[in-house]
């Protein structure tokens, strides 16, 4: 609704503010992966974002049981009496249903982004990541190779 100066200044303040957000706690590597997908195949960097983040999470909650299992719980993916992997492991699916029913596409869905180019640029893609210094915020802090397969996952 261009025309609704309410809804834009309601958008323009959480736009704000969840840059202040992370500007404090910083990013991870789910970010830090999104950002050559954009740079090279112009896929916005939200919906990167969004293909990323379940994949990223299935790698993630290992080194972080207890954090991720208290985000399954209040976002609803599980009850609250499970024991905290199974809390953790249900995020992942959770994050997938809700991509599901957003239309979500996986990498190979997206528009601009070509297989082979994909697969040449995935080394460059796993160096520029961990160049970005957001994975090293990880729970898990990912190497160049898991990078890649993490990527070959999100395809």
């Amino acid at each position: 609704e261009p025309n609704n100066h309410e809804a834009r200044a309601g958008m323009m303040l959480a736009a704000c503010q969840g840059g202040m957000a992370f500007a404090n706690s910083s990013v991870c590597l789910v970010h830090g992966m999104s950002r050559p997908i954009g740079a090279v195949f112009h896929v916005p960097h939200g919906l990167s974002n969004a293909v990323l983040l379940p994949t990223v999470t299935q790698f993630s909650w290992p080194a972080s049981v207890e954090r991720y299992a208290t985000v399954a719980r209040l976002l609803g993916c599980c009850p609250f009496h499970v024991p905290d992997a199974q809390a953790a492991e249900s995020l992942v699916a959770g994050l997938q249903q809700l991509n599901a029913e957003l239309d979500v596409p996986r990498l190979r869905a997206c528009r601009g982004v070509e297989e082979s180019r994909f697969r040449t640029l995935l080394p460059k893609m796993a160096a520029d990541a961990l160049a970005s210094g957001s994975p090293q915020n990880n729970p898990r802090v990912p190497t160049a190779e898991e990078i890649v397969s993490l990527y070959e996952a999100a395809w």
